[in-house]
């Protein structure tokens, strides 16, 4: 069973210091980015939020941690994101953007974690003037004793350590750096998929296939950034080219296997009907 809820606040509310998080990526003025082993501090608001199903599981839980969710903040005024603490970087890595509704006068919240891909350090700066949600499965709600979680937290420390060098050496960071100047630029076209012009699109359509990720828990937001291609390339009328569509079919394809909610589901068959991919991509 999906759950969303609404948050009132990051702050206190979630515990995302001692948690793992994806770099986050602000696409119209929103920003998502997913987190593993999340503690929730229980409240009256977030109960009453909550399907029979859930409260029947949870009732007697002493301590809450979600094993893995997406969270998504909307309407963001100003954001900073800060990666540091990693081999590869120099210096700290900071991206960030005010738009015109920032207000002074409104408080900007941030919280620190560990980022799961670059495993760095990772602080986050936000303003929002919208609403923030969290999405997760019900078997992800677990209650953990206080030495599990700790014991778990090293073991996913260790693995996401031995991960990143894989994953370094099968994709090859030198190429990488090679298409996309460096790994700093890399990261930052992540971090911000910005408006999509039309100047922007026709980038992205050069960039193919660097522009898409396999694997990870970004399964979702690589699905609704793809989506905003598409739809994007329909309002200004621009023909997406043979090779991106034989590209994304392929990638639909290679990650067929990673699909674990209904809207992933619903957005492969979208993303298949609108390209026409039945031959790429079949069910």
């Amino acid at each position: 069973m999906k759950i969303k809820i609404k948050l009132e606040s990051l702050e206190h509310i979630l515990n995302l210091s001692n948690s793992f998080c994806t770099i986050p990526i602000i696409m119209d003025k929103s920003m998502m980015f997913g987190a593993y082993g999340v503690d929730l501090n229980m409240s009256e608001y977030i109960w009453y939020q909550l399907p029979e199903e859930c409260k029947n599981k949870i009732y007697n839980y002493k301590e809450h941690t979600i094993k893995a969710m997406i969270i998504t903040i909307t309407n963001i005024s100003a954001y900073s994101i800060s990666l540091s603490n990693h081999e590869k970087f120099k210096e700290s890595i900071t991206m960030k953007e005010f738009y015109e509704d920032f207000s002074e006068n409104k408080k900007i919240e941030r919280f620190l974690c560990e980022c799961d891909f670059p495993y760095s350090n990772m602080s986050v700066y936000f303003q929002n003037l919208g609403e923030i949600y969290a999405e997760f499965e019900l078997e992800d709600w677990v209650c953990y004793e206080k030495e599990a979680k700790e014991e778990w937290k090293i073991k996913e420390r260790e693995r996401r350590k031995i991960r990143e060098t894989y994953k370094l050496e099968s994709i090859s960071l030198e190429r990488i750096e090679k298409k996309q100047s460096n790994f700093e630029d890399c990261l930052k076209y992540w971090v911000k998929v910005v408006e999509l012009t039309e100047e922007k699109i026709k980038e992205i359509f050069l960039k193919f296939p660097t522009v898409l990720h396999r694997g990870g828990f970004r399964l979702l937001l690589e699905l609704k950034y793809m989506m905003s291609i598409i739809e994007n390339s329909e309002k200004f009328k621009l023909i997406i080219p043979e090779n991106v569509k034989n590209e994304i079919g392929y990638w639909l394809t290679d990650m067929q296997g990673e699909i674990r909610i209904e809207e992933e589901k619903n957005l492969f068959k979208e993303i298949r009907e609108k390209l026409n991919l039945k031959k790429v991509y079949g069910d």
